[in-house]
């Protein structure tokens, strides 16, 4: 089932930045799909158009078949994101953070019990009673990635690297994982498919074998030896 359906994409800015241009994707149920591209290829503005933040001056997308320039409120609803930066509330403790955001999103009763879950498996169960402000990078990161998780979304918007809970939320759960990075070291670890995007164009689209083939088109010579000297 096609959970992401992206068709000839573009954005334009006021400014006259062409940030996307004619970009066509589809993502699976379950897939754990790699957009890589260097900082300013696009990626963010895709993730922006995809979550109803800025509207397309071309082509479509929708989530779950629904659009989010139409239904952005619905297609939160399926949808988590977790950004670089966790913007959550500094004043607050981690589990007051997740508490209030289970509020918005009509889990008062389940809330509870979620957010706890959460907690526990991103290990962060010993700090939940700590302000934000005390936290480290990575601990704010782990949080954001409870946030993003609590209202089950069908759909994970990620530019983190939580590998293992990635990994298990894909196979597991058939949530469909969309892993913006301009790392590929991260990304080869847990994605099953990659897009590269650079200025706007999406440039390839594939497993690592598929875009390897693209580049290594000739045949290839490996030599095996024993008792090679250290010099």
């Amino acid at each position: 089932m096609e959970t992401v359906t992206i068709q000839k994409l573009s954005k334009t800015y006021p400014s006259g930045k062409e940030a996307l241009k004619q970009l066509s994707l589809t993502l699976s149920t379950g897939e754990v799909f790699g957009f890589l591209g260097p900082n300013g290829a696009g990626k963010t503005t895709t993730v922006k158009l995809l979550t109803g933040v800025l509207s397309p001056s071309g082509g479509s997308c929708e989530i779950m078949g629904v659009n989010p320039n139409i239904q952005p409120e619905k297609v939160h609803l399926l949808a988590g994101i977790v950004t670089e930066h966790a913007q959550m509330y500094d004043n607050l403790t981690g589990i007051e953070n997740l508490m209030f955001y289970a509020a918005a999103f009509g889990m008062e009763q389940k809330g509870k019990w979620r957010a706890e879950s959460l907690l526990k498996e991103l290990e962060l169960t010993e700090a939940k009673d700590q302000k934000l402000a005390t936290y480290s990078t990575g601990m704010r990161q782990r949080l954001s990635m409870a946030r993003a998780l609590l209202h089950h979304p069908k759909v994970l918007e990620s530019a983190q690297n939580v590998n293992q809970m990635i990994h298990n939320l894909a196979c597991k759960e058939g949530i469909t994982v969309f892993l913006c990075t301009h790392q590929l070291r991260y990304a080869q670890e847990i994605c099953t498919r990659y897009g590269l995007i650079d200025q706007g164009i999406l440039l390839a689209s594939g497993t690592i074998d598929e875009l390897r083939a693209r580049v290594f088109t000739s045949k290839s010579l490996r030599i095996c030896a024993s008792a090679v000297p250290d010099k």
